[in-house]
């Protein structure tokens, strides 16, 4: 999971900064699909809490990488986000 977030946030400041000029551009050099690199890409911007509780290894067993990127479209409200099965509190 926490590689997930990592390549996520990797490729979305790879965007932003433009130095990759496109999603298509990461997905020929990742050898992935440009659907691939979005979904990826989306986890970007799952709430601050939810990326604590990741990277201290504090989500539910059942919650994996897989299983988000099947999530995603991620809503952009991080409160509906928070619904997702493993972040409510």
């Amino acid at each position: 999971m926490n590689m997930c977030l990592a390549k996520a946030h990797e490729w979305f400041g790879q965007l932003a900064s433009g130095r990759s000029p496109s999603i298509a551009a990461i997905a020929k050099t990742q050898q992935v699909t440009s659907s691939y690199v979005t979904r990826v890409v989306k986890m970007a911007f799952l709430p601050p809490d939810a990326v604590q509780s990741i990277a201290r290894g504090e989500h539910p067993p059942h919650l994996s990488a897989r299983r988000m990127l099947r999530t995603v479209p991620l809503s952009i409200d991080w409160a509906q986000q928070r619904l997702l099965p493993g972040f409510h509190r």
